[in-house]
């Protein structure tokens, strides 16, 4: 319970992570935006349409993400990720994004019309409490 706990709080309070998606055999890896919906366990994150990106979702769907370590290095880390484009738009999911990235806010009335949301699907996690303390916990 002690590792479930840790990842609803880190993931429930980070508001940027990395993420690591590939297009023919070439990985990239990019800082991004998220909000992370405990009640359906589904990760969000915008992006502007026809980015980079986009292309490498819809070549392939599998990503893997990390969040940034917080002032105690825990970290929540997920490798099988299945990603695809949502119904929702920013507008729908604005108090999520928001909640701990609140420049986003900005960003939405100033250039919201150009993002579309992608989600991201997991069923595992590998929880780091700091130091070597850590589990993977299945969601």
């Amino acid at each position: 319970m002690e590792f479930l706990q840790g990842f609803k709080e880190i993931m429930g309070g980070s508001a940027y992570f990395a993420l690591a998606s590939a297009k023919d055999n070439k990985p990239n890896v990019r800082l991004m935006s998220h909000f992370y919906d405990e009640g359906t366990g589904i990760v969000y994150v915008p992006t502007t349409k026809e980015s980079p990106k986009t292309a490498e979702f819809t070549s392939n769907d599998k990503v893997a993400f990390t969040t940034i370590p917080d002032a105690t290095g825990r970290v929540v880390r997920v490798t099988d990720a299945i990603v695809k484009k949502s119904e929702h738009s920013v507008y729908d999911l604005k108090d999520g994004f928001t909640k701990n990235n609140p420049g986003f806010e900005y960003i939405l009335q100033e250039a919201g019309k150009v993002f579309e949301v992608y989600e991201f699907h997991f069923n595992e996690a590998i929880v780091n409490l700091g130091g070597q303390k850590m589990e993977k916990v299945t969601l």
